[in-house]
């Protein structure tokens, strides 16, 4: 039961601050694959959860902001839109662990919702980042 605490802690600590989860597992002592395994299925989570609650959020602002008239183009959503048109999906994937899974996954819902294999390629990167994370944490620790 302790473990599954555990486990939870860390899931949730994945969640909320992905970049530093994994090398902080490997000072307090975790193993290599446990590691790796613990911090990509906590983001993995993540980003279900953000990811559906996303689209809902989504609808639901962009009802309220017709009923009340807001301005649809600013310079900051230009700008986002910009830097969707430059880098896309790709460019999410590649600075995802950068900023964080919730971030992601609501830029994910946001701005590639049409794209049926967003949350795979999230999935991916994020446990792309994992390892890489893991090893620097290892290597650092003086492992191996």
């Amino acid at each position: 039961m302790e473990y599954i605490l555990e486990i939870l802690g860390w899931w949730g600590m994945s969640i909320v601050k992905f970049l530093i989860t994994p090398t902080t597992m490997v000072v307090v002592g975790k193993g290599l694959l446990e590691t790796i395994l613990i911090s990509t299925t906590g983001a993995w989570i993540g980003i279900f959860v953000f990811s559906f609650f996303g689209k809902k959020l989504f609808a639901y602002l962009s009802q309220r902001a017709k009923r009340r008239g807001v301005k649809v183009f600013t310079s900051s959503r230009r700008r986002i839109v910009r830097v969707k048109q430059k880098y896309g999906i790709y460019g999410l994937v590649a600075v995802c662990a950068l900023i964080s899974v919730p971030i992601s996954s609501l830029l994910a819902a946001k701005y590639f919702h049409h794209l049926k294999w967003r949350i795979p390629a999230l999935m991916g990167g994020f446990a792309i980042w994992s390892v890489l994370l893991t090893l620097i944490g290892w290597l650092a620790r003086g492992g191996f």
